[in-house]
């Protein structure tokens, strides 16, 4: 995900100047430093980027993280939605077979999952959606007035004719930078 995700029960404007005096990232904790966690810099330069040169309509697709999240991407995301501006969206959509939360923790779907979700939106305001047990595939609908994720999942993962259910619907208009149910 190129959006920030803070997991901590530091409140932000208290973690932002303790990171600073400690010398740790700004950008929330590496989660995962093989993606955008790792690279905080980068990616507040690339977020710098879209906002100093006023550039519009960004939405970032991403996946690989085997979960469903729909988010604003603020340029600062310990002062969103005060005094930051959200900058893009960003969709990021689940596995269709691959392991995610309840699988590696080998628990029911939808157990203990809803208390980390709860967490996630609770302590990160851009965090629009979290779902983090269902398997499926997303439908990307682009338009000139807006942008819409639908996440699909599925009954079973392991059945070739698995019946499907839609899961959650968000979209993006134009010129708002912040997704919204669909």
């Amino acid at each position: 995900m190129i959006s920030p995700v803070g997991l901590d029960l530091v409140p932000d404007n208290l973690l932002g100047p303790l990171a600073k005096l400690l010398g740790l990232s700004t950008g929330g904790i590496a989660v995962n430093a093989d993606q955008w966690d790792g690279y905080t810099a980068d990616r507040q330069a690339l977020l710098h980027h879209l906002n100093d040169r006023r550039i519009r309509n960004t939405v970032f697709l991403t996946g690989d993280i085997h979960s469903s999240w729909a988010h604003d991407v603020p340029l600062d995301a310990a002062t969103y939605p005060g005094s930051s501006p959200s900058v893009a969206a960003e969709f990021v959509v689940t596995s269709v077979t691959s392991d995610n939360v309840d699988d590696f923790l080998k628990v029911p779907p939808r157990t203990a999952s809803l208390l980390a979700e709860s967490a996630v939106r609770l302590l990160n305001r851009h965090t629009k959606f979290v779902e983090l047990d269902s398997h499926g595939y997303s439908v990307l609908d682009v338009r000139p007035d807006r942008v819409q994720c639908q996440w699909w999942y599925l009954a079973d993962r392991t059945s070739r004719t698995s019946g499907v259910r839609l899961g959650a619907a968000y979209a993006v208009t134009d010129g708002t930078q912040c997704v919204v149910p669909a």
